[in-house]
């Protein structure tokens, strides 16, 4: 693994699956990609948080909606 990207990653907190994706992705890239990643890393970061959020929020609002679904359905038929 490179090394930078290792030091990036101690600073980011990350889960182990989304450090082994990127890392996955980075091996994958042409050096002045590389580089760019390890240019732009906390931003990348950001983003990624940010999507994980969203991800959460409509993931929670999914779930709410299920459960009012069945709670409907419930009160209709008993």
């Amino acid at each position: 693994m490179n090394t930078q990207l290792q030091k990036l990653f101690k600073k980011a907190e990350l889960s182990d699956k989304d450090k082994f994706e990127i890392n996955q992705i980075f091996e994958l890239l042409p050096p002045e990609k590389q580089q760019n990643v390890l240019d732009n890393f906390d931003r990348m970061i950001f983003n990624i948080k940010q999507k994980q959020k969203e991800i959460e929020l409509e993931r929670r609002i999914l779930i709410w909606d299920i459960f009012n679904n069945v709670r409907e359905l419930y009160k209709k038929y008993n």
